[in-house]
């Protein structure tokens, strides 16, 4: 199951906040909350803080165990942006643009999952038990090769990540 939590319109702009992510995504809840209770930057004290309501989202909600929780997905998106004024010389004045951000945190349970696997019909036969007529579950790694010898775990995934901030400023 999964549980969010959302810090809208954070006053700190969304490129500052961007590089304390990467480090935090798939990590446990734990793990991460100890890795940044003691950051001294803005950016890592609200991404503290949107972790920290998610996992208390979790245990009161929902009655999981803290120990038992992985980040699964840790956002960060634009929000509006606050026009103000910047007056310059000789009576013009610049647009300065005061960026908000939306923090977006997608935690989820972590369980282990037991595979049990059907009797085959040689140990079946000698104890004299029928084998079970349930469906196994298969590896993934078990696929057939594909018409071009790969297997489908195997395909290389194309970057598709673009530029997510331009580097203009107060335009």
């Amino acid at each position: 199951m999964e549980i969010t939590a959302i810090a809208k319109f954070s006053r700190i702009s969304p490129k500052k906040v961007q590089p304390w992510l990467k480090n935090l995504r798939r990590q446990p809840a734990a793990a991460a909350l100890d890795s940044l209770r003691y950051v001294n930057t803005k950016a890592g004290r609200m991404v503290y803080k949107v972790i920290a309501s998610a996992v208390s989202n979790a245990v009161n909600n929902y009655n999981f165990k803290p120990d038992n929780l992985r980040i699964k997905s840790l956002t960060v998106d634009e929000g509006p942006r606050q026009k103000r004024y910047w007056f310059r010389s000789h009576g013009s004045a610049d647009v300065r643009l005061k960026r908000l951000a939306h923090i977006k945190v997608v935690i989820e349970e972590t369980t282990q999952q037991t595979i049990t696997k059907p009797l085959t019909k040689s140990v079946a036969s000698k104890a004299g038990l029928q084998p079970d007529k349930t469906k196994v579950l298969s590896d993934k790694s078990s696929k057939p090769a594909g018409p071009t010898g790969k297997s489908e775990n195997m395909k290389v995934k194309k970057s598709t990540t673009r530029r997510i901030f331009s580097r203009t400023t107060n335009k």
